[in-house]
C-alpha cells in the first residue's frame, strides 16, 4: 500500500512539474498585442533630423553642452565668460566662485588667470532663469613642436666589449 501510494504521489509531482514547464513556456512565446512591451517602442524621430541636431537642444541656450572655442571677453567682477565658437556665434557664460571648475591642462587656475584670446572648452547647463552656467571651463594649451624647445638626444658612443 505504501509503494502504491509513493509511485501515485510521485507520478502527480511529476505531472504537476510538467504542466508548469508547458505553461511557463507557452506564456514566453505568446505575444499580447494588447500592451506593447518596452523593447517594441521607438521613440518617434523626425526624418529630417540629424543625429548632430539630436544632442543640440531645440532652442539656442536650453540644456546642457560643450562649446569650443576663442575667449573673446572676460568680466572677472561680473564673473562671466564669452567664448565665440566654432560656428561663429558668441555665447555669454556665468562663471560661479566656487562652483565653476577652472584649469589650463592638469593645474587649477583661478579666473584671472585667464587671458582674451585663449581657446578654451567650456561645459554649460542653463539655470532656472535662462542663463548659460559653466560647470567647468579648460583652458587648452597650445601644442609646442616637437623640436622646439626639447632637449636634442645624443647618443653615447659604444663600447667594445672587454674579454
Amino acid at each position: 500500500m505504501i509503494k502504491k501510494l509513493a509511485v501515485v504521489v510521485f507520478l502527480l509531482g511529476a505531472a504537476v512539474l510538467m504542466s508548469a514547464y508547458a505553461f511557463a513556456e507557452d506564456a514566453a512565446s505568446s505575444t499580447d498585442t494588447s500592451e506593447p512591451s518596452v523593447t517594441e517602442v521607438a521613440p518617434a524621430k523626425d526624418a529630417a533630423m540629424s543625429t548632430d541636431e539630436e544632442a543640440i537642444p531645440a532652442e539656442e541656450g536650453v540644456g546642457e553642452g560643450v562649446v569650443t572655442g576663442e575667449i573673446t571677453a572676460l568680466d572677472a567682477a561680473a564673473g562671466s565668460i564669452t567664448v565665440k565658437g566654432a560656428d561663429g556665434a558668441e555665447k555669454v557664460f556665468n562663471v560661479v566662485d566656487g562652483e565653476t571648475i577652472l584649469w589650463k591642462g592638469i593645474e587649477d587656475i583661478k579666473l584671472a588667470d585667464i587671458k582674451k584670446g585663449d581657446k578654451a572648452e567650456v561645459g554649460y547647463y542653463t539655470n532656472d532663469t535662462g542663463k548659460l552656467v559653466a560647470s567647468w571651463v579648460d583652458v587648452i594649451i597650445p601644442e609646442q613642436p616637437a623640436s622646439a624647445g626639447a632637449p636634442a638626444t645624443t647618443t653615447a658612443p659604444v663600447m667594445p666589449a672587454e674579454e
